[in-house]
Formats: C-alpha cells, structure tokens, sequence
C-alpha cells in the first residue's frame, strides 16, 4: 500500500481484518498536517445536497464508525448536529431538503428567527433559512487516524511510517514499491496517495488539482455561545463558510469550503499566515459577532491557523476504481475536501476490490468509466 493517511490507514485495517497480509508506506507519520487529512476535526454528514447516491455511503459510514468507537473504546464521532443556513433559493438548502423527503435523513427546519432565539451565537441575514441534521456531527481526525492504525497493526499489518514512496512498477504478476529503504514486492498493490496520488498515479494522467485550504482557530468573544453542546456545527451559504463548537476549549474552527488557491507542488505548500487571516475575519464578523466581535472583527481573536489540502476532480467526485492497464493496481483518489467521513467504507470498498474483485457497495459512480476522458 501507498499512503496511510485517513483512507490508507482505513484499507490496511479492512485487508488486515480479512487476514490478508499487508505492508503499507507512508513518507510522514500520519495523522499530520502536511495533507488532506489536516485540521484536527471534520464534518460527519448524511444529508448529500451535491449528489444523493453518497447518502447511502454516509449512513453506512456512520455505522461503521460507531463501530470502530465500540472497539477501540474511543469517541470518535460526535453527534451534535449540522445547521446549514441560506436563502430558500440555495442550491445546497434545496439539496438538503431534497434528502430530507426523499432519502430519510433527519432534517428540522428553521426560520431566520427561529436559529437566532435558539442559538444566540448565530446571526443569519432575515431572508435566511436553516436546515438542522441532526445526526450529522464531528470526527476527531487525529484519534480516528490514530486508532485505525494500532487496529490494524494489531490486526498484522505493518505500516512503516517517515518511509517514502520513490516509484513502483508491475514485474510479471507482482507489483514492486522502491522506498528509500529499499524494495517491496506484493500480488496486489493500493495507492491512497491523498494529494501525492497524481504524482503516484501519473501514468493515469488524472486530472487532479490540489487546493490550498486554510483554518482558523478563534478565542471567542462570548465564550458561552460557543460551548460544546451550546451550538451544533454550522454552516453559511453560499460560500459554505463552516465552523465548530469551542472543542475541549482549544478554540472555534472555522473555514471557507469554496474559494481556490491550487499548489503545483504538495512538496512546497507555503504555511498558513497573516494573509489568510482577514477573509475568515471578515466573515466570521457578519455572521458570528460573538465569535470575532462586529464588522470589520477583531483579527487578534484568531490563536492559531493550519493548513489543509484537497485534492480535486473535476466534478468534485471521489476516483476510486482498478488502474486501466494493471488488473493487480486499485486506487481511491480525489476526495475533493468531502472524503474523510467516508474513510471506513473506503477501506472496506477497497478491501472487496483487492480481495474479490469487485464490491456489492453501490460506487459506480465514482469509477473513471470515461469520467474525464
């Protein structure tokens, strides 16, 4: 296997449990920040307005999380909700709906009122509507990375970590993995290269792009109306400006899921700084004053920023399929920066594929089939 961030370490744990014998590489030593997987938590959802077939996959996602939780003994996701907020005319608010009559996820519905009497914190535009999924919730990313990884070691894997991938090749019925610590060779070989997966892969010349995406961590104004359990995770439209509660106090994450800033090179992402500050400033002002103060907002409420990166497709759909020319190669790339939640089911759709040649999970449509010919 190469790469053992949040979807490898889900694939080494799911070959491992089927007792399959697995060795995996990664060139850091995950969780961490340098990937897609950076920014300490992510959003947990069902409700898919961006394209319902993945509702089915997040439902069993939650599953399975909760199942990882019961056996490592560990919270990994917590439930406290979504409220995504826009105007009635919202693609992403009719989406949610959508899912809401016609895919049964739990959904309540707000007035502009309604959201600010109930949650003080939140101040939407009065045209503003809310959409509250109240099974959605948070993961810890770095307890869940942490946990799949010892699972799947005590499971006989073996995942050697600040060990780069140099190149692989198919020799005959194998497929060789040259590191720096040498060379590996194995009948079946998985590539979950996160942002590396086009230099990994470029062969296939996919068409990823890797995104630079910024967080920002606030001390909030008014620390009450931050609390966890005070507020669910929220959302504004329509650049999807998101956020948490105050996690064990260490500040309120927000970011912006729209908005572009593409890297040519993963190896060379420059470091979140003063720059990246105002935008999330700015906005978190109009529609959190309790968080940043009024507008224009108080900078110096931000205590610490990070990076992340998304590796795009281009209709933001996950890749994940066998490789075209080697019957023995599979892969899961592009993940778009909507991936993570769906990390168990990775490992398992990716364990069927290697394993049996194909998976009952309904993920054709993220197969290449001509996507991006």
């Amino acid at each position: 296997m190469i790469g053992l961030g949040a979807m490898g370490s889900a694939v080494a744990l799911s070959l491992a449990r089927r007792n399959a014998s697995v060795i995996g590489f990664d060139r850091f030593r995950p969780p961490h920040s340098f990937g897609s997987h950076g920014g300490s938590t992510r959003v947990f959802r069902v409700a898919y307005p961006e394209l319902p077939d993945y509702v089915p996959l997040a439902s069993r996602s939650g599953t399975l999380w909760e199942g990882l939780e019961e056996e490592t003994s560990t919270r990994l996701l917590t439930r406290c909700g979504l409220l995504t907020m826009g105007t009635e005319h919202s693609g992403t608010i009719r989406g949610i709906r959508y899912c809401a009559e016609h895919c049964d996820v739990p959904v309540e519905q707000l007035t502009a009122g309604e959201i600010r009497k109930r949650y003080p914190a939140f101040h939407p535009p009065e045209e503003y509507v809310g959409c509250l999924e109240t099974s959605a919730g948070w993961l810890d990313v770095d307890k869940s990375v942490e946990q799949m990884h010892r699972l799947a070691q005590d499971f006989g894997a073996e995942l050697r970590m600040d060990s780069e991938v140099t190149g692989w090749w198919i020799d005959g019925r194998s497929a060789v993995v040259r590191t720096t610590a040498g060379e590996h060779s194995a009948r079946k070989l998985i590539i979950t290269g996160g942002a590396w997966a086009s230099k990994i892969l470029r062969d296939l010349d996919l068409p990823l792009k890797v995104i630079r995406k910024t967080f920002a961590w606030f001390d909030p104004l008014i620390p009450d109306q931050f609390a966890e359990g005070a507020i669910p995770i929220f959302s504004f439209q329509p650049r999807s400006f998101y956020g948490f509660p105050n996690i064990r106090a260490q500040g309120v994450k927000v970011a912006e899921h729209v908005g572009t800033q593409e890297v040519v090179d993963p190896d060379a992402v420059p470091a979140a700084g003063e720059c990246d500050k105002p935008p999330l400033v700015e906005t978190a002002a109009r529609f959190l004053p309790g968080l940043a103060g009024a507008p224009p907002g108080d900078g110096s409420r931000i205590v610490r920023v990070s990076n992340c990166l998304y590796t795009m497709t281009p209709d933001e759909n996950f890749a994940i399929d066998r490789h075209p020319e080697h019957e023995n190669v599979f892969f899961a790339a592009g993940f778009s920066g909507h991936g993570f939640k769906f990390a168990p089911l990775v490992g398992e759709v990716m364990a069927d594929l290697a394993l049996a040649g194909q998976t009952a999970y309904p993920v054709d449509f993220l197969r290449l089939d001509g996507r991006f010919a």
